[in-house]
């Protein structure tokens, strides 16, 4: 039955040729040169049915009477095989044999069309091909007169990128069978990704004949799960019976490929190691884009035929004969119709200049300029073909329409299309249909996570800071209030207010810090940063230089043995002064510089395997990013480190003082302690701790703070509210002796000093000095005796015996 076919087709084929060839006594015959693999001995590749349409298409444009009315289109047709020598000779051959070829179909490959378009252009000849998909062909500098109605093997990248798009997917991979026409495409697919916010996650190719296991490998290592892939029929079914074994199929998995292979290619894989229904398993719901070879519509070509007409018209054409290629077919028919439309469209325009020249003078030394005419003529041509609206880019490619097909319950089908000018085309409401029925993901979800303090821990601080707040101002009251009784007067009752507003500065601190700046804009971020290294070094010397500034009152008072010194509330605040001009000083030129700022910093990513997501961590922290990491905090910390040694030094000599008069001594070298101690802990491990650990620095900041400034409220202002209610309970009065802050003075003798082992010592001292007084009191009131009774003598004496 087939031979019989093949046996009457031959024979309309033969003559069909021949009546090409011999054209009309009425007509001016101009011949085109045809180069085709079409079958026999050593062809590479068989692409008959692409010859059946041409031939029907010229037949077709012959019959148009609208079309080139006075030519006759003839074809001159040479078998290139799918090889590049067999393509050239065939070329050779048609420009040494009779007549002139006007310009060349063809070549079904693209290894033969490349030699011939790159040799064909010095005889002038424009070539047009249905088949060729290398994007070599592309580079019109090398290729400057080549056309083709099918696209290009990089055309595909058009809607797949669209895809991409459509579904959110930015994380893309691509592997390909090593060979010119893949290896161009896919290079310039990944050329193309980043000009589309797409990241190329990895690339990898495969010789022919080769299984990919190491390229899959890699691909699978670094998380890709989009991938391109592009291949010959064997290239694929060892690449996905392999992907099969490495487990790269299923929901997290989409396989893009090219789909004009064979309805069931990916079946008869038993010899790779996969089943079928393994094979099945991988190329299930996959995304295959292929270019339109049939317009959908039932609009009209350029010809008169709608899809179906031209299907019908074909079937009778090749009398039912499956010649290999079909899917090419439309290309080879809509070739021609470009062909003849322009060389039409030269032939209007001679006509119009009233030129004595035809197209059918055309030679191949181009004498009569008519190769440009053809190539502007193509250029701007724009027709509806069988294939949909043709027209081509400046490098000679077809704008073309592309079919969105998927694997559904075991049957190609299609699911969409690219048009260029609307984009892509659902035929489906649900668009693609995907294993699992979920949208796949191109990686692991990428969760941003801005770290600052928790809310909760803010919160708490927060509110230990306003009671701490809360606690100073009314301390303060007290202090002011009472700063005319004894137990308030005695100790310095303005240097303990300056102390009560560092110490309320320093809960104001607590807050200020504890603000996210994830969740601040931009200026008011800056300028909280700014608030912060103002706020917490003046409140600290406030606070610690009262502290200091009474500790060296003591110290210079119970140290100075040889005279009396007299010192002064304003000695005191000279001392503070000086402890927060160095503050202000120090922080200035730091603002001026380069001020602490708001710095956005995105920290190294943490995977999430078990939920399939990418945490991605982000912090704002203030800083100043261009001076060298904590140069200005390490000027502070050094500052205040000295400042709290010599203040722990103070306070550790004065340790034993008690004295009525400086009542609270003891009390203020505890409070330096708690303070000194905590904070040459606390403030390196804050200022070396990690950057993504921003409640962890907050925690330890807050604590010290909180924890420093309480203790010092409460010792230096509770035990004067304590004395102060025992004095009210008590109802003693006052002691009325004069006493002034304003007027302390060092005592005369080094034995006014002393507690402990040192009162001992004192009272005992005392004590001998009483009794040293009283022998000498007993003495002298023993002279005084003896000499009354010397007197009473006398007395007697100058009286006589009479008296």
């Amino acid at each position: 039955m087939v031979t019989g076919q093949l046996l009457r087709f031959t024979l309309t084929t033969t003559l069909t040729l021949l009546s090409l060839t011999m054209g009309t006594s009425s007509l001016t015959n101009v011949t085109l040169g045809g180069l085709f693999s079409f079958g026999g001995a050593g062809t590479d590749w068989d692409g008959g049915a692409i010859l059946q349409s041409t031939l029907m298409a010229l037949q077709h444009v012959n019959e148009d009477p609208t079309v080139l009315p006075e030519y006759h289109l003839k074809l001159d047709v040479k078998n290139s095989k799918c090889r590049p020598g067999e393509g050239m000779k065939g070329f050779v051959d048609l420009i040494n044999e009779e007549p002139t070829k006007l310009m060349i179909l063809g070549a079904s490959c693209s290894v033969v069309s490349q030699p011939v378009a790159e040799t064909g252009q010095h005889w002038n000849l424009v070539q047009m091909s249905a088949s060729s998909t290398s994007d070599v062909l592309s580079f019109k500098e090398r290729f400057p007169y080549f056309f083709r109605t099918n696209p290009a093997q990089s055309g595909l990248s058009t809607p797949r990128i669209a895809i991409m798009k459509e579904y959110g997917w930015t994380r893309v991979a691509i592997i390909h069978e090593s060979n010119e026409v893949y290896t161009s495409a896919m290079n310039k697919l990944s050329e193309e990704l980043p000009l589309h916010n797409l990241t190329l996650v990895a690339k990898e190719s495969f010789a022919a004949g080769e299984t990919p296991t190491v390229q899959l490998k890699n691909l699978k290592d670094k998380d890709a799960r989009i991938i391109v892939s592009s291949a010959y029929t064997e290239g694929y079914k060892r690449m996905l019976c392999e992907a099969y074994h490495l487990g790269m199929y299923g929901p997290r998995y989409v396989w893009m490929i090219d789909s004009w292979n064979s309805l069931d290619w990916w079946r008869n894989v038993t010899w790779l190691g996969c089943s079928e229904q393994q094979m099945y398993e991988v190329v299930k719901n996959h995304v295959g884009t292929v270019f339109l070879d049939l317009r959908t519509d039932n609009e009209r070509a350029v010809s008169g035929l709608t899809a179906s007409q031209y299907q019908q018209a074909y079937a009778s054409y090749t009398g039912g004969v499956p010649f290999p290629g079909v899917d090419l077919a439309p290309f080879g028919y809509d070739s021609v119709w470009a062909v003849a439309l322009a060389l039409h469209r030269v032939a209007e325009s001679l006509a119009a200049e009233n030129s004595s020249i035809g197209i059918e003078n055309f030679d191949y030394d181009n004498t009569y300029h008519l190769r440009e005419r053809l190539v502007e003529a193509l250029s701007d041509l724009q027709f509806e073909g069988i294939t949909g609206s043709v027209s081509f880019d400046e490098s000679g490619n077809r704008l073309a329409p592309f079919k969105i097909e998927q694997l559904l319950d075991g049957v190609e089908v299609t699911v969409g299309l690219y048009l260029q000018e609307q984009g892509l085309q659902w035929s489906k409401q649900e668009r693609l249909k995907f294993t699992g029925g979920a949208t796949p993901i191109d990686g692991p979800v990428r969760e941003n996570v801005y770290i600052g303090i928790d809310a909760v821990t803010f919160v708490v601080f927060t509110v230990l800071a306003v009671v701490g707040m809360g606690g100073t101002v009314l301390f303060l009251v007290i202090n002011i209030s009472y700063r005319n009784k004894r137990v308030i007067k005695m100790s310095c009752p303005n240097v303990n207010n300056v102390i009560a507003v560092g110490c309320f500065m320093c809960y104001v601190d607590v807050i200020v810090a504890g603000l996210n700046q994830n969740y601040m804009s931009e200026t008011v971020g800056n300028s909280v940063c700014l608030a912060q290294i103002w706020i917490l070094p003046i409140s600290f010397s406030l606070a610690f230089g009262g502290l200091f500034a009474k500790t060296w009152r003591v110290h210079v008072i119970f140290s100075n043995k040889t005279k009396r010194t007299k010192i002064v509330d304003y000695h005191l605040f000279a001392i503070i002064g000086v402890v927060v001009a160095v503050d202000v000083i120090i922080i200035s030129v730091w603002t001026a510089i380069d001020p602490s700022r708001l710095i956005h910093t995105t920290l190294s990513d943490q995977l999430d395997k078990s939920a399939d997501k990418i945490i991605v961590r982000m912090v704002d922290k203030c800083d100043s990013p261009d001076s060298p990491r904590f140069l200005w905090i390490g000027i502070i910390l050094c500052w205040k480190g000295i400042l709290l040694m010599y203040g722990a030094v103070l306070a550790w000599e004065t340790r034993k003082v008690t004295m009525p008069q400086l009542n609270d001594s003891k009390y203020i070298a505890v409070a330096i302690y708690n303070v000194a101690v905590p904070s040459i802990i606390v403030a390196p491990l804050v200022t070396f701790i990690s950057s993504d650990m921003p409640g962890t620095s907050y925690i330890l900041t807050a604590s010290c703070i909180i924890f420093g400034t309480t203790v010092t409220n409460c010792l230096i202002f509770i035990p004067k509210v304590i004395a102060l209610r025992q004095q009210k309970n008590d109802g003693t009065s006052e002691d009325q002796r004069h006493y002034s802050v304003h007027n302390q003075v060092a005592p005369a003798a080094a034995g006014s000093t002393g507690t402990g082992s040192g009162d001992n010592s004192f009272s005992k001292e005392k004590e001998r000095e009483m009794m040293e007084l009283k022998n000498r009191l007993k003495k002298k009131e023993e002279e005084v005796e003896r000499l009354k009774e010397l007197l009473k003598q006398s007395r007697h004496q100058q009286q006589g015996p009479d008296g």
